[in-house]
């Protein structure tokens, strides 16, 4: 039986995706040309929730790690890097090949740790406004990275708390377009009188869709008009109080499709494909809303992206040489 390679300190880093809502971290194990081995994960706050007390966050979350294999170097993407974050690092403007967001980290040292932060895009949208990106890039970096070389003309959806929805042209991205999707089914689904109870465990496919196919019947500028929808169909009693929950979410996310791809079909023509990286449950309801609207969602695993993008920086600054 073959031995297993023994860890050495080169061969560790930790990799972390830290956002407004959540903190990931994943301690990474490369070998050679292998794909990276998660030797652990660990959970934490986002950047939203913490105030200004990341170094004692960050550190209580991989004291163990430390403590069992040592110093390590640590890659972070995210709005850790915002205004808001730990260190502040700057804009990408696009179009950006993918060498431009391996080479682009904001540098520093905490308790004898090389932390590298990745530098977020910025780009001007289809219309015409100044869009940001913090986190998604890295995911893009690895989605470029699994494809290889291509000619072909891509969309690529993240969905999240706030959407980002790609277009990406052979090894380029061109531009992108934010979607607040995920945030105002939150501020709806908490703070408003659309939703009159707590959400259901169970989704239903049929009234998410009912949803969707409501956001196809609008024309421009409508969702406004077709949110109170969720309430009325209540007190009618077309939606139970549980299925409400699924309704809002079919109609935002159709609304999203329809208009996002519409934005970005002014640089493509008719769009019939997309990838989607982003969580399960969340992505699942994405490919649901796009087969109903005629676009095929060729669904990426989120983590094996992201991994695949900590690899290259990894390999850009510590193994190269």
């Amino acid at each position: 039986m073959l031995e297993e390679p023994s860890l050495t300190p080169d061969s560790l880093f930790i990799a972390g995706d830290w956002g407004t809502t959540h903190l990931r971290l994943y301690l990474c194990r490369v070998q050679g040309v292998k794909p990276i081995h998660l030797l652990a994960t660990q959970m934490g706050p986002g950047v939203g929730q913490i105030g200004d007390d990341f170094e004692r966050i960050f550190f209580d979350l991989v004291a163990a790690w430390i403590e069992e294999y040592g110093v390590m170097p640590v890659i972070l993407s995210g709005m850790v890097g915002s205004n808001v974050g730990w260190k502040r690092s700057p804009y990408i403007d696009c179009p950006v090949r993918p060498e431009q967001i391996i080479a682009g980290r904001t540098a520093f040292r905490s308790r004898d740790l090389e932390f590298s932060l990745i530098h977020g895009l910025r780009a001007q949208n289809p219309f015409g406004s100044i869009d940001l990106m913090r986190g998604e890039e890295l995911q893009l970096l690895g989605w470029m990275a699994a494809v290889g070389a291509s000619d072909v003309t891509r969309v690529v959806a993240l969905p999240g708390t706030h959407n980002k929805w790609a277009l990406i042209k052979g090894d380029t991205i061109e531009t992108f377009i934010t979607s607040v999707t995920g945030e105002v089914y939150s501020l709806l689904q908490e703070h408003s009188v659309l939703i009159t109870s707590a959400a259901g465990s169970a989704f239903s496919s049929e009234v998410f869709l009912q949803g969707v196919e409501i956001a196809k019947k609008l024309g421009p500028g409508q969702l406004l008009q077709a949110l109170f929808s969720v309430r009325s169909g209540q007190v009618e009693g077309q939606l139970s109080a549980l299925d409400a929950s699924c309704y809002l979410s079919g109609l935002l996310i159709g609304s999203d499709i329809i208009g996002s791809l519409g934005a970005m079909e002014r640089y493509t023509g008719p769009i019939s494909v997309v990838d989607v990286i982003g969580d399960a449950p969340l992505s699942d309801r994405y490919q649901r809303a796009m087969g109903a609207l005629g676009v095929v969602a060729e669904l990426c695993d989120a983590t094996q992206i992201a991994m695949s993008g900590y690899r290259l920086i990894y390999q850009s600054l510590y193994a190269d040489g």
